[in-house]
């Protein structure tokens, strides 16, 4: 037994493909219609476009994915930053990180982001932890061949921070210059 009700089914016959004959009925009308349609060119599907030359050398050129190298240098610093945010580092451990004209703004970031992190309070019966500060997301370009910029994403499950800095190669490391946590 069916439920509900389905309409009839008709069989059309299907339209032919090819264009009616010139003496047929309804030709003129086919043939009017079709007029004013474009033909394709199926010759430009063949052909391959020669490529433009570069307008720019391609060491000025920003790379659209960082290298496996400030990949790892990012990781390690926002790493270190997160340490020292969960209180398992003191600030100044980011001076190493860091040029040695830039570290102060550095440090004066964290301990500004360290007054802002929630305290849990302590309740007498049992010692409660604190919640961790935990890397929800990182993401790393490398505008320019040496210099990384990075984005990341820091929460607790009630709270979430932007932290974003930048790092730049030197003759043997990598070394922040900037970072801001908002």
């Amino acid at each position: 037994m069916t439920r509900g009700y389905y309409p009839p089914i008709t069989i059309r016959p299907a339209p032919s493909f090819d264009p009616p004959y010139v003496d047929e009925p309804g030709a003129d009308e086919w043939y009017r219609e079709a007029a004013g349609q474009l033909a394709f060119d199926f010759s430009a599907l063949t052909r391959r476009p020669v490529p433009a030359p570069p307008t720019t050398p391609p060491a000025l050129t920003p790379s659209l994915t960082a290298s496996p190298e400030a990949r790892h240098a990012a990781g390690r610093f926002a790493r270190a930053c997160l340490e020292i945010l969960n209180g398992y580092r003191p600030a100044a451990h980011v001076r190493s990180l860091s040029r040695p004209t830039s570290a102060h703004a550095l440090v004066e970031q964290l301990l500004d982001a360290l007054r802002r992190m929630p305290v849990t309070p302590a309740s007498p019966r049992r010692q409660q932890q604190p919640e961790l500060v935990r890397l929800r997301r990182l993401r790393i370009s490398e505008p320019a061949p040496g210099v990384v910029e990075a984005a990341a994403a820091l929460g607790t499950d009630a709270r979430t921070w932007a932290m974003a800095f930048r790092l730049e190669h030197t003759s043997t490391r990598w070394l922040g210059t900037v970072l801001q946590v908002l």
